[in-house]
């Protein structure tokens, strides 16, 4: 093939030198000038087909997609660079659709994991860089997931629906009444840093203390500086503030004026004030005990009677 070639070519030339100078110059000029222009209509129909979105809105059944697309996120995102197919994929839904002409639009192009990550694990501050982020750390490397399991569940829409967590997660619904209505990201922070996905207090504290109804009074002198999540449980079912102090407190209504029947049968709420919890006031026993208001005043209770002991 290459001596073939190579003969033809030097035929070309032998041919070229036998002509007048002018003409033979204006010759190779046409001939040159043939080839640029081919080169450049072959460079824009390439470009067109695999850089211009229009390109593939030309099927009819694309108009949906189209719409959705220049609506989202990635409405300045090349369709290429999320859906990929070889060429002979490409040139095969060409054809497709210039003969059969179909409805609806069959999958094509799929978008693997990898065109997410080239933006999303790519360090650029364009994107939500997810690499590190508590919800990705679980899902994404740990579970190995792939990213449409969660993102683009349907068509060009990439932001998570609220109920996705429950296809995986039916189990997990929050049984307490108060936050039913809440989204699974609004405790369950996916996008921080280096940090458990698990809602650590400030999660708990960013709602709490915005709701003056149901403010949170956390003095930095309180006995229990841990997670709110070790009493608070929303996704389980709810028990009475007894039964939860008392899977740590296991020993406390036996000892001193806990054991007292009309303590025994109280929740442990009514006297420790929640997240503050050590009883400081004489209010808090005078409540119930109005005869004893002038007892020992101003003096607290527990001076003498000890429900340690």
């Amino acid at each position: 093939m290459m001596k073939s070639t190579l003969s033809l070519t030097r035929g070309i030339a032998s041919f070229l030198l036998l002509l007048p100078r002018p003409l033979a110059l204006g010759i190779v000029a046409v001939v040159i000038g043939f080839v640029a222009f081919g080169a450049f209509g072959a460079f824009r129909v390439y470009s067109y087909t695999q850089n211009d979105p229009t390109f593939c809105r030309s099927c009819h059944t694309m108009e949906k997609a189209w719409d959705r697309w220049a609506t989202s996120e990635h409405s300045k995102v090349n369709c290429h660079s999320c859906h990929e197919a070889s060429p002979v994929a490409s040139f095969e839904q060409v054809v497709k659709y210039a003969v059969n002409q179909p409805d609806d639009v069959s999958k094509h192009a799929l978008v693997n994991d990898e065109a997410c990550k080239t933006c999303h694990e790519s360090g650029n501050g364009k994107w939500k860089q997810i690499a590190d982020t508590a919800g990705h750390q679980v899902h994404v490397e740990d579970q190995n997931l792939n990213c449409l399991k969660c993102h683009s569940v349907t068509l060009h829409r990439f932001a998570p629906p609220e109920k996705i967590c429950l296809a995986c997660h039916g189990d997990q619904t929050v049984k307490t009444t108060a936050m039913a209505e809440r989204y699974c990201l609004d405790c369950h922070n996916f996008l921080r840093e280096n940090s458990p996905l698990r809602p650590q207090r400030q999660d708990c504290l960013k709602c709490h203390e915005a709701q003056t109804q149901k403010e949170v009074h956390w003095p930095t002198t309180a006995p229990m500086q841990f997670q709110c999540a070790q009493c608070h449980q929303p996704h389980k079912a709810e028990t009475s503030p007894v039964a939860t102090c008392q899977s740590c407190h296991t020993e406390q209504q036996t000892k001193g004026k806990h054991a007292v029947s009309a303590h025994t049968t109280t929740s442990c709420s009514t006297c420790h004030k929640p997240h503050e919890w050590k009883v400081t006031q004489r209010e808090t026993c005078t409540t119930c005990h109005q005869n004893k208001v002038e007892h020992n005043a101003p003096a607290t209770c527990n001076t003498c009677h000890s429900f340690r002991q």
